[in-house]
């Protein structure tokens, strides 16, 4: 006979009938796929992340800000993956996709509220991160973003209940704990670790989002008073002078310096961070307001900012470069790797980067020939598929009817259309992608051709002169900087 379901079990699977768990995106899995992998390339990872304009934007807003100050202005995820390393890297754009993807199918403007609460408190905990010196404010970052997660799912999907549990803790000051046994009869870390374990999220941080009675963790305590300001600012908690008096005397203390301004910080938190403008409207005069009646304590700041329309703008992306100023900005950055040494992954990001931003409706391959097996293989792709993988551009170098098995044979670059010569592809995945375009550019070294760039297009009419010469360009430039990589 089977034991009957605990209460926990129970309302996981009630929330899993009304789709009211958290769902991670496609962009987020493969993210997670790939540095799960022992020995993935970068590439790989900046490729999935530029195919999500929107995300890609966030990202490069995020590492333009002020918490990271970078001398030059940093346009390609290419750029952002040397500058910060791939693991922070993919922290921040796996963040900021999961919040995107959640808030993107969120109405209810309590839970838009409840988001904006969640997205502050994030960026609070990562600036109180860089203050400390925190090893690794990315995670912290995470942590802060989705502090209020478990907290959501239950308001969204029994509101009624968690208000009830709202009162017991804000009134009764009773735990998190104790008020969820009392209302939902499970304990409330335990159900935390149920709904972030959806996400594939390290014990560490689970273990940080979860509320213990007596937490001692300096960090920890900080991102607990992100999570207190973040709540104050966005009218979800008492306000006012005095209150801000006891946070500042808090976060001083564990800070362990005599005198802190949450006002300061506020002001700091918002300009560095164009991701807050950009997702929640906000202007600087709205950011000052905001402060003023935090300050005040008399009204919601959220609610007095009534032209504020959280999520408005979390889909919607601009690209402000045209290709023509693009391309320049990717043919210097390799040419200066032509004249200093440069790592294989680095190198291959940069020039895959480069042809799929300034080749819109385009799918990338580089590819290297082998003299040892005698098959030209994909050792990079970046397009609009997530099922693809560069390995399965594979054609034997014995196929010399195949076009591309001709451009590396003859060393000179082939337009190719369908329905003219084969492309010799096999009959895998790759072999049954429509292509009906594709230009074909040999990378060239000395007197060998050591592989291609191609670049396909399944619609339009085709490559123009203009888009053909940059192809060019930028494979020569990769054949001319691969002479200088690291060995």
């Amino acid at each position: 006979m089977n034991e009957p379901k605990s209460p926990l079990d129970l309302l996981i699977d009630e929330l899993r009938d009304k789709q009211a768990l958290p769902a991670l995106n496609d962009t987020v899995l493969e993210m997670s796929r790939i540095v799960r992998k022992q020995d993935y390339f970068t590439s790989e990872l900046s490729a999935v992340i530029m195919r999500d304009c929107g995300l890609a934007s966030s990202l490069l807003s995020t590492v333009n800000s002020a918490l990271y100050s970078p001398r030059c202005p940093i346009k390609t995820v290419s750029s952002a993956v040397n500058y910060l390393g791939a693991d922070k890297v993919f922290l921040l754009a796996m963040g900021l996709g999961m919040f995107r993807h959640i808030m993107a199918t969120i109405q209810k403007r309590k839970l838009l509220k409840l988001y904006a609460i969640s997205y502050c408190c994030g960026s609070l905990a990562m600036s109180f991160a860089k203050k400390i010196n925190h090893p690794n404010p990315e995670e912290i970052f995470i942590i802060g973003l989705f502090y209020r997660l478990p907290c959501m799912i239950l308001a969204n999907s029994f509101p009624y209940k968690f208000q009830a549990m709202e009162t017991r803790i804000w009134e009764q000051e009773m735990t998190f704990n104790q008020a969820c046994l009392e209302i939902f009869e499970m304990n409330y870390d335990a159900f935390c670790k149920e709904v972030l374990a959806l996400l594939n999220m390290p014990d560490d941080v689970v273990a940080m989002i979860c509320r213990p009675s007596a937490a001692s963790d300096p960090m920890r305590l900080l991102v607990e008073e992100s999570d207190h300001l973040a709540a104050m600012l966005f009218g979800d908690q008492e306000s006012g002078k005095s209150q801000l008096k006891e946070s500042e005397k808090r976060i001083s203390k564990i800070m362990g310096s005599e005198a802190f301004s949450v006002p300061d910080l506020l002001r700091h938190t918002f300009a560095s961070d164009g991701n807050i403008k950009h997702f929640f409207n906000l202007e600087p005069d709205d950011v000052e307001m905001m402060i003023n009646l935090l300050e005040w304590g008399k009204a919601s700041p959220m609610e007095v900012v009534a032209r504020m329309d959280f999520g408005c703008s979390i889909g919607s992306f601009e690209q402000t470069d045209s290709p023509e100023m693009l391309i320049g900005h990717f043919l210097t950055e390799l040419a200066f790797c032509r004249k200093r040494p440069f790592v294989f992954s680095q190198l291959l990001m940069l020039a895959q980067e480069a042809l799929f931003r300034c080749l819109p409706d385009s799918e990338i391959y580089i590819a290297f020939s082998c003299d040892k097996t005698e098959v030209v293989r994909g050792i990079a792709y970046v397009g609009k598929s997530l099922q693809t993988d560069a390995k399965h551009f594979t054609v034997p170098m014995s196929r010399s009817d195949s076009v591309i098995v001709q451009c590396i044979k003859s060393m000179l670059s082939i337009y190719w259309h369908s329905g003219t010569l084969s492309l010799g592809l096999p009959y895998d995945s790759f072999g049954k992608e429509p292509f009906q375009h594709a230009y074909l550019c040999p990378i060239v070294i000395g007197n060998r051709c050591i592989g291609l760039c191609f670049v396909g297009r399944f619609k339009g009419e085709g490559f123009d002169e203009r888009e053909r010469v940059w192809i060019e360009q930028v494979t020569e430039h990769f054949a001319s900087a691969f002479k200088t990589l690291k060995r």
